[in-house]
């Protein structure tokens, strides 16, 4: 009797599923950490650094959605006065309880940045883009239960993400951009990007400088 073959398809779908609870439990174990660490001076530091990085006035910041907007790069991308960022605080103090997958996984999102990208197609729980420095597209989708709204209708956005499993999972708003129509703006930041690759410093240039590009965020409907 010939041996019988594996279901590589109940594979995939059994290790994406453990991958996605690696990720859920990272992430909310990183929330409730925050809600102990969260220094308020530091917190009024960062929002005038991100007023004027985006132009976004410092009262508006509270309002929808810049709430959301200033909170996630927050607590990703703000360099501390100590000159650290929060993410990588929390890894260091927590990372001999973390389990091998998910010190992967915490790898991913310290390197992880906002990244502009082209939208191509919208479903239910993914979305189907090129990113600003290549046409290759790339699915980006949300975790079951996810917060994070795929409801766009601007051709294009600012998000970030992390490999997961098998997946390009969302860990950060979906940000409309409204960019001039001569694309001028799309094509000085895929040189800037492109230079930087050709450095090796593209994702720590993402990192402190991506948040600019929230100049362009599209938020008339709110």
């Amino acid at each position: 009797m010939a041996p019988e073959l594996p279901d590589f398809k109940e594979y995939r779908k059994s290790k994406q599923q453990r991958a996605d609870r690696d990720l859920k439990d990272l992430l909310h174990s990183y929330d409730e950490w925050l809600a102990y660490h969260t220094n308020l001076r530091e917190k009024v530091r960062a929002k005038h650094l991100f007023s004027k990085k985006t132009g976004c006035p410092l009262e508006q910041i509270e309002s929808r959605p810049w709430k959301k907007y200033f909170e996630d790069w927050f607590v990703f991308d703000y360099i501390t006065v100590i000159g650290t960022r929060l993410f990588d605080m929390y890894i260091k103090e927590r990372a001999d309880q973390l389990s091998s997958a998910k010190v992967q996984l915490s790898g991913l999102m310290l390197t992880a940045s906002l990244e502009p990208y082209h939208l191509v197609k919208k479903e239910q729980s993914e979305l189907t883009a090129k990113s600003w420095l290549k046409d290759e597209k790339k699915k980006l989708t949300i975790l079951q239960d996810s917060s994070i709204s795929l409801d766009i209708s601007a051709p294009y956005f600012l998000t970030r993400s992390i490999r997961c499993g098998f997946e390009n999972r969302l860990i950060s708003p979906v940000i409309p951009l409204r960019v001039p129509r001569d694309n001028s703006v799309i094509m000085h930041w895929r040189d800037t990007i492109q230079a930087k690759e050709e450095e090796h410093q593209r994702l720590r240039f993402m990192k402190e400088n991506g948040v600019s590009l929230m100049t362009y965020a599209d938020y008339e409907k709110y």
